[in-house]
């Protein structure tokens, strides 16, 4: 249940079939807060914080890597979501359209969430 309010969810009713991704994520909590800290907390330094930029990630993956639908479902405008897209490669040096890159950022997007980074400070 804790899992599931970090994430944020809407839903009701959560299935525990899917939140196993999140289980292996946190299985070695030390090594995610390690890429969380390394990957993600150079967005602290963008005007606004890091969420917006976090938020931002999670609707792009969600949607498949879509510009559009993540602006649609963000309400924002498309070039807010490349605007954003392009900071967080100039300050994490993680690219979201580079495959690589890709599944790095989501990982440590999903770890983020799961441990309700930025609003509560990594543990040590």
């Amino acid at each position: 249940m804790t899992t599931a309010r970090r994430l944020h969810s809407g839903a009701s009713v959560i299935d525990a079939h899917d939140l196993l991704i999140y289980r292996v994520l946190l299985r070695d909590q030390p090594a995610m807060v390690d890429l969380v800290r390394a990957v993600l907390t150079p967005l602290g330094q963008a005007r606004g914080g890091a969420e917006p930029l976090l938020d931002t990630l999670a609707e792009y993956f969600a949607c498949g890597e879509v510009a559009t639908e993540a602006a649609r479902r963000l309400h924002v405008s498309v070039r807010t979501v490349t605007y954003r897209l392009g900071r967080i490669r100039a300050l994490s040096g993680y690219d979201p359209a580079d495959a690589r890159d890709r599944f790095t950022l989501h990982a440590a997007v999903l770890g983020a969430r799961a441990l309700d980074w930025p609003r509560r400070p990594l543990p040590v």
